[in-house]
């Protein structure tokens, strides 16, 4: 078990995640309080924000440090083959079990087994994975006998449990064992302030690996700041090693080495929203100005879909149930965004949802909403 002084206090993050913008800090602050206990973890956030890192930390700075920290990444591992990774099986349970073969909640026995990607798990897994959370049992496929096993669970998704549950694709009763402490790691271009630091560690951890130190210019930095980052801190690490692979013999990586979409990034998706609410004395009406911004987005993925409401979900990265459930609430609520889903064109309608809570412009387009 690592104290939280043991490298909590470097200079640029915490126990090798990176970082020192605000809400990074209240994260390591979460992890100190929640290491030394057996609680459940659910890690939320985008694809590439760390959340291995931040489940990794929560491991070591636990009493099952000494013990083995075992991730299973549920969506790279086929559906027919993930409930004998995760819980063994006997010879013969099934084609091509040659061999009995112990699964990876029985590796880490003692440990910690690092679920990513729950919401990928199958109907039957999640109640294999229920129990496991209850009363620490399980049964290896093809076996009638249990095996005990005292395993802390941390469980991650890039994805919205919470959705998952209204379209009725992940088990509630899990769902609320799983969430006992929820750590929502932020994406990279919420804390473009950390970039320098990633920037500086990624660059030394390159070079404690044989190959060059690099610097980066200040015109290089500034443009790195400014990306948008869809991928996050991986997206990040990865475009810097391949500049030092592929670097000039200088060993500086300048503002004319990055790719033409860092130099010229394109507009839209990858644009920071601008924020236009402004707080007066009297403050703002948070849930009016979050009804707005649900509007924005809805209406900007109905408007790339041409009003498709399934390619419109998918946009969104929610079940199609879900955003249907969401357009009869705002219909009923008399949204501006009703206009995107009548027959009528658009162009017909003048709508106003740039102005938070007044509505906004959807553009000229004539859209017929499809189901």
């Amino acid at each position: 078990m690592e104290t939280a002084t043991a490298q909590g206090a470097s200079r640029n993050g915490f126990l090798g995640i990176v970082g020192r913008h605000p809400s990074m800090l209240a994260i390591y602050e979460v992890i100190q309080k929640v290491a030394p206990t057996d609680a459940t973890v659910l890690i939320t956030g985008e694809s590439g924000t760390g959340k291995e890192l931040v489940a990794n930390a929560i491991h070591r700075m636990s009493r099952r440090g000494a013990g083995r920290f075992v991730p299973v990444h549920c969506g790279a591992i086929p559906e027919e083959l993930l409930e004998s990774e995760m819980f063994g099986h006997e010879r013969g349970a099934f084609t091509g079990a040659v061999a009995s073969r112990i699964g990876r909640f029985k590796l880490a026995d003692g440990g910690t087994i690092f679920l990513d990607e729950t919401a990928e798990m199958s109907p039957k897994l999640q109640v294999k994975l229920l129990r496991v959370l209850e009363d620490g049992r399980l049964e290896p496929v093809g076996s009638v006998v249990t095996q005990q096993v005292d395993v802390r669970i941390i469980a991650a998704t890039n994805r919205s449990l919470e959705d998952a549950v209204a379209a009725r694709q992940f088990r509630e009763d899990l769902f609320y064992r799983l969430r006992v402490v929820q750590i929502e790691i932020p994406p990279l271009r919420r804390r473009r302030e950390d970039i320098p630091l990633l920037v500086e560690e990624s660059l030394a951890q390159l070079a404690a690996k044989g190959l060059p130190r690099f610097q980066v210019t200040p015109a290089a930095l500034q443009l790195l700041e400014g990306y948008a980052w869809p991928g996050n801190v991986r997206e990040l690490r990865n475009l810097l090693e391949q500049q030092v692979v592929l670097g000039r013999p200088e060993h500086v990586i300048d503002a004319r080495d990055l790719p033409p979409h860092l130099v010229a990034p394109r507009m839209g998706a990858e644009a920071e929203p601008v924020m236009p609410w402004q707080f007066g004395s009297a403050g703002i009406d948070f849930y009016r100005e979050m009804e707005a911004i649900e509007d924005r987005i809805i209406a900007q993925a109905l408007r790339l879909s041409a009003g498709n409401k399934k390619e419109a979900a998918r946009l969104l990265r929610v079940n199609r149930t879900t955003l249907l459930e969401k357009l009869k609430r705002k219909r009923a609520q008399g949204s501006p965004l009703t206009a995107l889903l009548d027959p009528a064109p658009v162009a017909a309608t003048e709508i106003d949802l740039a102005t938070p809570a007044a509505g906004s412009s959807l553009g000229p387009a004539p859209l017929n909403a499809v189901a």
